[in-house]
């Protein structure tokens, strides 16, 4: 009789965690577009999303993927038809990061930047089509924020920039070469230069002062001699 109990009890043991192996298995499920085509294939844990899910274009590259954490996304990817990554999502503390390129109609690639819950926030970089960076600069809540610097094709620095909440405050502009060519200083309230703005020659020598107003320049000043 305790013989028959405890097979009994085993045997319904083995029963629920079986039971709760079948619950716990992951179930892959499939959308086709009407030309028979994979569409979408999506995994399920206990029903809700979990693991990778994948879309697919109709000719059947990758389009995106997606990881799922108990029913909540947790990252994405997106690809151009020819692989090429053009978007790229994690979720941190409940915030969609994301990182957003963009390329030349050639292929190369024209820009990336970061954004927070779909607004610019972070590094922002464009490069040239022959890799070189042309211009990086920093974001804030969807505005210029810090520096920003502009280059030259052949890598030399253009310009250096100071942001504050979308308005320039301070740019210092170089030649090709690398020289400094003009150091502007005076920006209003408005991000418009106002006052006077320095002008040099190559050989770093003062050359003239520039006169703007409201973003306009009405003057400008050449050296001769020793002073204006």
């Amino acid at each position: 009789m305790l013989n028959l109990w405890l097979k009994v009890c085993l045997l319904c043991t083995a029963m629920l965690m079986s039971s709760m192996s079948v619950a716990q298995q992951s179930q892959i499920e499939k959308k086709f577009y009407e030309s028979g085509a994979v569409q979408y294939e999506y995994t399920y844990l206990n029903g809700q999303l979990h693991g990778i899910t994948k879309e697919f274009y109709e000719t059947g590259e990758i389009k995106a993927e997606m990881s799922y954490k108990a029913g909540k996304l947790d990252a994405k990817k997106e690809f151009l038809r020819d692989g090429r990554l053009i978007n790229e999502l994690r979720m941190v503390d409940g915030k969609r990061h994301e990182t957003e390129l963009e390329y030349y109609p050639t292929g190369e690639l024209f820009r990336d930047r970061q954004l927070v819950n779909g607004v610019r926030d972070g590094i922002e970089r464009e490069y040239y089509q022959n890799g070189k960076l042309k211009a990086e600069r920093t974001n804030r809540n969807g505005k210029r924020h810090g520096q920003a610097r502009g280059y030259h094709r052949n890598g030399n620095l253009q310009g250096d920039w100071e942001f504050e909440d979308g308005l320039p405050v301070s740019a210092t502009l170089f030649y090709s070469t690398g020289e400094k060519w003009l150091v502007h200083s005076h920006f209003d309230k408005n991000g418009n230069l106002n006052g006077k703005s320095l002008e040099y020659n190559k050989k770093g020598d003062l050359m003239a002062e520039r006169i703007y107003q409201d973003g306009t320049m009405v003057e400008r000043r050449r050296r001769t001699g020793f002073w204006f």
